[in-house]
């Protein structure tokens, strides 16, 4: 092995193979299966194409799809940026304590901040009875079922997202380069609307691409919290291919969603690398000439140069008495946005121990009855245990090809990288519903559907980027002369990964692979399309008894995995900090 792995072509298709055997075998060729099947193949037949597009209910679904998806983004990252802004000047022991409160929202099942914001949202909700409590109402308002219930639920799913994506590249901006600006006379406005704001540009934009393409795919928020005129294109196509059983109607609205992203991002990639959306604290400041865009925007700042006095000036006005050194305003509304993200997992947690046996919020008084009913019910241990082995499963696969694939993409040099680079993270770019429905008719001609190995490589295609973006990163920044000096005192290659290597990389392997695992605990559509009769997983027992019964019993198994998902995150955190501190004192010595 060690004398194979001295060839750069052997050890170049041993290290990549996997990973190029996943995405073409199970993305490539699924995908290619469905756009067959969309014109019913040699047929040619465009006419489920010219349904989709020419009739009216089909169109104004994708109109609300976008409109929906843009409104979210918006509100996203509006509410992120000054919450990643103070991250970027807290310290390491603030950072990480601020960090754990937004990292166990980001981590927590869609489906069960879904159904908290359910539970608030309701007739009998916390807001409703808020504010008859108050007197401002008298008579509960419709809020569930609504564009405001499913804004508001999407955006609590991304807002996490685009603080920490955001972060990422912002972290990397030196805060001098508008303390200067200020020492030269500008405004405090002025700094950040001159000099900070414009080299976050491309980093909020990357976080706006980001979350828009994900959000014109989304399901779960928008069928629980939506009502019909709120029905998304995701959940057209999961109607017309399990309910309807319309399979090439099925396929020719997936063939439109994809698309429709994939020209949302060839837009992006006049004003970003395509690169950096996915992965923007590793992406290298460029020296090119400017892009189209990039010209553009620069004569549109010279023409609106006066107007943007004036605002600055208003701004400075309006905003100067909160501009204190100690950034009051700031903690004030980076921990507002803590309890918004926070809030609906304490209202989980607190109806788990509810006495009552319907969902009321508060509730009457404590009892541990859904406990000891969670503790008796069978077939949610089932699913539990299920969904832990295929997430570690479907860990431990996608951790291993996406770091082979990591090691590839960062140590080799060949042409068209970026381009293989951003294949890799391909099932990033594709809707999880087209991925999903694109696998069930490929592994059900494989006759793999309904079979635990079909559903696990499922769940390390959508799996692996994770696993790519993190090790790459980490990798980018390895001291590549450790391994050189390991094999001139006689270390062979596989010693020199052995000993060498992965325990240097162990925070980031261990990273990769809980973000491997609750990308599978997590995953619902996947699990729909290529369940069969197995058993399910939690995410459809959730999905199941959401939809036909609302009971404090799923607040139990939420509080359940809360807990074990705020552990896993302290565990992380630990296990980094003590290998930082370790790294720092072998420096010294």
């Amino acid at each position: 092995m060690n004398s194979l792995l001295l060839n750069r072509w052997v050890r170049g298709g041993i290290i990549a193979g996997p990973l190029v055997i996943l995405l073409v075998g199970f993305l490539f060729i699924p995908l290619s299966h469905i756009v067959w099947g969309s014109f019913e193949g040699s047929k040619f037949n465009f006419r489920h194409y010219a349904r989709v597009l020419a009739s009216q209910m089909n169109l104004n679904i994708l109109l609300r799809t976008l409109e929906i998806g843009l409104i979210v983004t918006i509100v996203s990252i509006t509410a992120g940026y000054p919450v990643a802004y103070l991250l970027t000047k807290l310290k390491s022991r603030a950072l990480s304590t601020v960090s754990i409160f937004i990292l166990i929202p980001l981590f927590t099942a869609f489906l069960i901040r879904t159904y908290a914001w359910m539970v608030i949202l309701g007739r009998e909700g916390i807001i409703n009875k808020t504010l008859i409590w108050i007197g401002l109402i008298s008579a509960p308002l419709p809020l569930l079922n609504t564009t405001f219930a499913v804004v508001l639920g999407m955006a609590h799913v991304f807002i996490p997202m685009a603080i920490f994506t955001m972060y990422s590249s912002m972290v990397r901006i030196d805060h001098e380069f508008a303390r200067a600006a200020q020492t030269l006379g500008a405004t405090p406005v002025q700094a950040f609307l001159r000099v900070y704001l414009p080299l976050t540009l491309p980093a909020v934009f990357s976080v706006g691409i980001l979350i828009f393409i994900t959000a014109i795919g989304f399901y779960i928020t928008p069928a629980l919290l939506g009502g019909p005129s709120d029905t998304m294109i995701s959940q057209l196509i999961v109607a017309q291919m399990t309910i309807l059983l319309n399979f090439e109607l099925g396929y020719a609205s997936s063939i439109v969603l994809l698309l429709l992203t994939i020209g949302i991002l060839f837009i992006a990639s006049l004003f970003v690398p395509l690169e950096m959306i996915w992965s923007s604290s590793t992406a290298a400041i460029s020296n090119e000439e400017p892009n189209l865009a990039a010209r553009f925007f620069r004569n549109l700042k010279r023409v609106l140069a006066p107007l943007l006095v004036i605002t600055e000036n208003a701004v400075h006005v309006a905003t100067q008495p909160l501009l204190t050194p100690n950034a009051r305003w700031l903690w004030t509304y980076t921990v507002a946005i803590l309890i918004f993200l926070t809030a609906p997992l304490v209202v989980v947690v607190i109806l788990s121990f509810s006495s009552s046996p319907f969902v009321v919020f508060p509730p009457p008084g404590l009892s541990l009855q859904w406990w000891r009913k969670l503790a008796n019910a069978t077939d949610w241990h089932q699913s539990f245990f299920f969904s832990i082995q295929l997430g570690i499963a479907a860990a431990c696969v996608a951790t291993i090809i996406g770091t082979m694939g990591a090691f590839w993409l960062v140590r080799t040099k060949f042409l068209f990288k970026k381009m293989l680079f951003l294949f890799s993270l391909a099932p990033l770019m594709v809707p999880v519903v087209i991925i999903a429905t694109s696998l069930y008719v490929f592994e059900a001609r494989l006759q793999i559907l309904g079979t635990f190995g079909g559903l696990v490589m499922g769940h390390v295609l959508l799996s692996v980027p994770y696993v790519i973006v993190v090790m790459a990163a980490a990798l980018r920044t390895f001291d590549a002369s450790l391994e050189p000096a390991a094999a001139v005192h006689g270390a062979r290659p596989l010693q020199v990964l052995r000993f060498v290597t992965l325990p240097i990389l162990k925070p980031a392997l261990l990273t990769a692979g809980l973000l491997a695992f609750l990308t599978s605990f997590d995953e619902l559509l996947v699990g729909i399309f290529l369940l069969g009769r197995q058993t399910p997983t939690l995410p459809i027992k959730f999905w199941g008894d959401i939809k036909y019964q609302i009971d404090p019993l799923l607040s139990a198994a939420s509080t359940l995995i809360v807990v074990l998902v705020a552990a896993s995150i302290t565990t992380v955190q630990l296990v980094s900090a003590r290998h930082n501190l370790r790294t720092v004192a072998s420096t010294a010595e």
